[in-house]
């Protein structure tokens, strides 16, 4: 069998607490030709120790003098890169022993395919595997799959992420053709990253889990409200920018149904029809047009794009005004209360239910108790003893 080289790049800055096991799992690898190339991000904890540790010649650690974060760390792993194949693993994950062995021949039967990811467990800080039923959205999120590129093009638009970088394994010409990790993002790199693959590339899967995926507290949006934010912005960054580099065959063939015009088909029409789609925001509501309006803008002072808007969608300078009338800059927070408002009334309606199933069984004990009563007074021996308790009424009346 042919065993190519890959080239596995892991960034690490202060996982002291993780690390030594996820430098483990790559050594406990069944396939053996690869190369951890180890970027330390200026880590101040005892990561170092930790690496040095480590006297495999193919772990090739890199020591940043200063903290520069993810996508610089990253961007200097792939510029050592020397595999056929490229992998990513973050400190705190963990590989399954196969992982390597079972993606790499999945990928060398598969020349059409140029990344491809596996199932994942979720595990806490204590590296136990978290039940799918303390978690069953995130869960459901990672499974999901997608039939083609452009059908994961349209999932990444409209509804953003659900694919895990420490699962990946890609061709090395897919890091040759994208480039490096986008700098202007620190949470959602990995995102655009995959949309900027999904515009080439086709995405494979292993129904197997191969990966570790470790689930911290930090990921906690109450825990962290300004990384919750950050991330809303650089996902709407993402989508300001979805449509460069998309040909139009490829545009066409992935939101065709989506289209406000289904027979749009000129290249004028089709930035009208991305001007539309931007128009709408995560989940195909329409609260933050302002992408669209941007691009709207651009193409209201193009003649040609003008005429087009007016001729083909009845869209004039006079409709774009409407639209300025509304509330444009939808802030985070105000998704927030949103968000918060809907948990309110799932948790209201939750407890109204257990409320009613309470009535409902204290109503059924009551008819239970009720019956009881009937039937013994209608049973002989509490008619044969009704002397006896009328006398005891008139006792106790006396006393």
């Amino acid at each position: 069998m042919n065993s190519p080289l890959v080239s596995i790049v892991m960034v690490n800055y202060n996982h002291d607490d993780f690390l030594q096991e996820a430098i483990s799992s790559v050594l406990e690898q069944t396939y053996q030709n690869w190369e951890l190339i180890l970027v330390d991000d200026g880590s101040t904890d005892r990561s170092g120790d930790i690496i040095r540790s480590f006297q495999d010649p193919r772990i090739k650690p890199v020591y940043l003098e200063k903290n520069r974060h993810i996508c610089v760390a990253t961007n200097t792993g792939f510029s050592r890169v020397g595999g056929a194949y490229v992998a990513r693993l973050d400190s705190d994950d963990v590989w399954r022993p196969d992982k390597l062995e079972h993606q790499v021949a999945y990928m060398e039967a598969h020349p059409d395919i140029g990344l491809c990811f596996t199932r994942l467990e979720i595990i806490g800080p204590d590296s136990k595997v978290v039940p799918r039923e303390d978690l069953p959205d995130l869960y459901n999120l990672y499974d999901n799959r997608q039939e083609s590129r452009e059908a994961w093009l349209r999932f990444f638009f409209f509804y953003g992420n659900s694919l895990i970088q420490s699962s990946l394994l890609m061709r090395r010409e897919v890091l040759d053709h994208l480039g490096d990790f986008n700098l202007a993002y620190v949470q959602a790199h990995d995102f655009d990253y995959f949309v900027r693959a999904a515009k080439y590339y086709e995405f494979g899967f292993l129904e197997e889990p191969l990966l570790k995926y470790r689930r911290n507290t930090e990921q906690n949006s109450a825990v962290n409200p300004e990384n919750d934010l950050r991330f809303f912005n650089e996902h709407m960054s993402i989508r300001r920018h979805f449509f460069d580099d998309f040909s139009d065959e490829l545009f066409v063939g992935t939101f065709r149904e989506c289209f406000v015009n289904k027979e749009a088909s000129s290249h004028e029409e089709l930035l009208c029809e991305q001007a539309f789609l931007l128009m709408e925001t995560v989940g195909f509501d329409r609260i933050n047009p302002v992408l669209g309006l941007e691009k709207m803008e651009t193409l209201l002072n193009d003649p040609k794009i003008r005429e087009t808007l007016e001729t083909k969608y009845g869209f004039t300078p006079k409709s774009f005004y409407q639209e300025t009338k509304k509330n444009l800059y939808y802030t985070y927070e105000l998704h927030q209360k949103l968000r918060e408002l809907e948990w309110k009334v799932q948790d209201l309606t939750e407890k109204t239910k257990h409320q009613q199933d309470h009535i409902d069984l204290l109503m059924a004990v009551k008819d239970q108790q009720q019956r009881q009563i009937e039937s013994m007074e209608n049973s002989t021996s509490w008619k044969m003893t009704r002397p006896v308790r009328k006398m005891g009424s008139v006792i106790r009346r006396k006393g």
